[in-house]
């Protein structure tokens, strides 16, 4: 089976595959593995296998034996450098909570062929906990979700595997690595999470499915990674928004529990008077939004507050948790849950696992998203929040809805099963009336939602904070492609940071996505903070685009990239550069690496406005916990001029300006040619032409036809 640079080759005796990418070897001997309620079976215990091609694109392995349940494997071949794969087991009554459609078992199984800097790339499942990506050696073992990078910092050459459907199963790889190779490869669904109490739930009947599963290599695992989350959305689409990404403000950067009425309506007039007309602005608003606490408002002051907000052309936001409730087990008995009347108490509507145990993490109680409870809930909630007149709901601690227990909904047995329809039901409530920003939250799914904080809390401008922060960006940039944004978090500058740290706050959050500041506005220290770092009208430009840089390198570990690109147009690139340490350094930009075709350069610092040209790199020198951002544009080769054409002897020289080698632009040589030659002229023009050629002419004698000659000049 092959297409362009995939070439797979399955052992029909033995129920193997091998992955050539341009004919080079890089999985060995995979195979497909389920677990049953009675045991578990691989691939390679059936005893016949047969293949059906299915179309142009796609094989299909049915293996069968006796005792075991007859397993498919399907594979699709339609992109140059990535397969899909998918198994599923047929039989009676079969019971399955793991299900691996790639299994790696063999020394040196998994070898990408080139051994200078390899890594492996852990990712995690969701951003709870202050959880960091890491880009470990590949002489590792540990288990990371949805997606893992196995590759070559230096050359870049990588292998990506991930599961590009997320509708039933978690997906994990677990992956062991020795001599720069693995020795063993499981991209599973199945996976627990550590907010999991209770094992992956089993999923029944007589046909069960695996997660699909892409496996792609490439020349730079970074395309490659941004193809895989281009695959997922062949599955399902990702959310569109054409109103720009949101620029304005959060209130929880630092006014937080002990937000006000009086403090909501100074915020939307000082953003109004102070910001909006000074370039902090896109599309022509910003969203005040309100986040946890909002309720210390009245109704009547939040509808007053949205309406406040309208008159001045901003957007209004709030906060919900429609699968979280802070409080405890013992009031959840007491409670009446809100929009179901005296029906139910808090108690009904709690996820528990199989011995009743109420479900809980960061001190909130699960609700189980299938509960009818919990569905009239985010009906009351949203249509709060759409009567009131706001326009932006940040939904917080999803992850609580993909626990795994025991569901109301009895056709649901997984927790991503019961997340899918808490998130579905949530989205339709909200009918498009509202921008829906996720913040704790799964990576996967993710078509339901404008945007997703890329980390956890990151919302001070400390510089510890931004190093965090831009963890989750230098290795999940890539989500850019899944959700229309990514969210670095508040952006805080007047809380005691020095003036280096909140430029660098103000800079990773250009480099992520949204550009929601919150400093206390109340007070002259968060005013001119956020009047200092907001209102410049070069990097504001550089935000409003709303994609996500793509990182230089990637081989800091748990840490973060220092140095990101991203190109805007065919001549415009930008550069950001970061300092995460207490000492001053100095960081070289080497444009080639970075991505940038040969040329020369103008490279603008867009703090201060300050360029200077470049060719092949450039040196960055940046004080302690400082960093730059630039815009390069690139500088053409002037059109040569030709001014003056003589001949020497035997030799003609165009000489000019605008050309090499200090204006002589070339001098051709013939032993008897030239010599004879008289009355040169310039044909037409004294330029060269689109193609870079000279053309000049040659009358031998008054009567003769000329002698056309182009040139080229290289």
């Amino acid at each position: 089976m092959s297409n362009a640079n995939v070439r797979l080759v399955y052992n029909l005796t033995a129920g193997t595959t091998d992955f050539y990418w341009q004919n080079a070897k890089k999985i060995s001997a995979f195979y497909s593995g389920v677990g049953l309620n009675t045991g578990y079976i691989k691939g390679l215990s059936y005893s016949s296998w047969n293949y059906t091609i299915v179309s142009s694109n796609q094989a299909v392995i049915t293996a069968t034996g006796s005792g075991v349940p007859m397993m498919k494997q399907y594979f699709t071949l339609d992109q140059n450098d990535s397969f899909l794969v998918r198994a599923e087991v047929s039989g009676s009554n079969l019971k399955a909570n793991w299900f691996g459609p790639v299994v790696v078992d063999t020394t040196g199984g998994v070898d990408i062929g080139i051994t200078n800097d390899n890594r492996a790339l852990v990712v995690p499942f969701d951003n709870d906990g202050f959880i960091r990506y890491n880009a470990m050696p590949m002489n590792s073992s540990t288990t990371g979700y949805e997606v893992a990078a196995f590759y070559d910092n230096t050359s870049r050459n990588g292998l990506i595997v991930g599961s590009v459907t997320h509708d039933t199963w978690k997906t994990g790889i677990y992956f062991a690595g020795a001599n720069n190779k693995l020795t063993q490869m499981n991209v599973f669904g199945g996976a627990t999470t550590p907010a999991d109490v209770a094992p992956h739930g089993y999923l029944s009947g007589n046909l069960i499915s695996s997660p699909t599963m892409f496996v792609g290599f490439g020349a730079d695992w970074r395309v490659t990674l941004q193809n895989f989350a281009n695959a997922n959305t062949n599955f399902a689409p990702r959310l569109v928004w054409t109103n720009g990404v949101p620029f304005g403000w959060n209130s929880w950067g630092v006014i937080q529990a002990n937000i006000t009425y009086a403090d909501a309506i100074a915020v939307s007039d000082f953003y109004f008077v102070n910001l909006m007309p000074h370039n902090f602005t896109n599309h022509g608003t910003v969203y005040i939004n309100l986040d946890s606490y909002w309720d210390n408002l009245t109704a009547a002051q939040l509808q007053s507050f949205a309406a406040h907000c309208h008159v001045q052309g901003e957007k209004a936001g709030i906060y919900f948790t429609p699968f979280a409730w802070f409080n405890t087990p013992v009031n959840a008995t007491n409670v009446f849950v809100e929009g179901t009347g005296n029906t139910y108490h808090y108690s009904d509507i709690v996820l528990r696992t199989s011995n009743g145990t109420i479900e809980a993490s960061d001190g909130a109680l699960a609700l189980d998203p299938t509960h009818p409870g919990t569905k009239l809930r985010i009906n009351y909630y949203i249509n709060e929040f759409t009567n009131w007149g706001f326009d932006y709901v940040k939904a917080d601690f999803l992850s609580h809805g993909s626990f795994e227990g025991v569901h109301y909904d009895p056709t649901v047995t997984t927790g991503i099963q019961a997340y899918n329809q808490g998130m579905q039901y949530t989205f339709n409530a909200i009918n498009g009336r509202m921008f829906l920003s996720e913040s704790i939250a799964p990576l996967f799914p993710y078509q339901y939602a404008h945007s997703r904080r890329i980390s956890c809390d990151a919302e001070t401008s400390l510089i510890s904070n931004t190093e965090y922060e831009m963890n989750s960006v230098s290795y999940g940039w890539w989500l850019n492609n899944v959700y229309p944004f990514n969210d670095p978090d508040i952006l805080v500058f007047g809380n005691g940071s020095t003036t280096n740290e909140a430029q660098s706050r103000l800079i990773s959050g250009v480099v992520t996505g949204l550009m929601l500041g919150g400093d206390d506005l109340t007070v002259a220290n968060g005013q001119n903070g956020a009047t200092n770092l907001l209102t410049n009208a070069a990097i504001d430009s550089v935000a409003r685009i709303g994609q996500t840089f793509t990182p230089v390198e990637g081989n800091s570990g748990s840490a973060a990239e220092n140095i990101f690109i991203r190109q805007d147009t065919a001549t415009n690139w930008c550069v950001a550069v970061f300092n995460y340490t207490s000492q001053s350094t100095n960081e070289t930009v080497n444009l080639a690496r970075a991505g940038l075709p040969a040329g020369s350069y103008l490279t603008t610092n867009l703090w201060d406005g300050t360029g200077l040209p470049v060719t092949n790199s450039f040196n960055v020198s940046l004080n302690a916990k400082q960093s730059k951002l630039f815009r390069l544009t690139y500088i053409p080769l002037p059109s040569p001029v030709v001014n003056h054409i003589t001949l020497s002897g035997s030799k003609l020289i165009f000489s000019g300006t605008n050309g090499p080698a200090n204006g002589s632009y070339a001098v051709l040589t013939s032993t008897n040619l030239f010599t004879s030659l008289t009355n040169w002229t310039k044909q037409a023009t004294n330029t060269f032409d689109s193609n870079g050629f000279f053309n000049v002419t040659n009358t031998i004698a008054p009567n003769s036809p000329p002698l056309f000659y182009s040139i080229q000049l290289r």
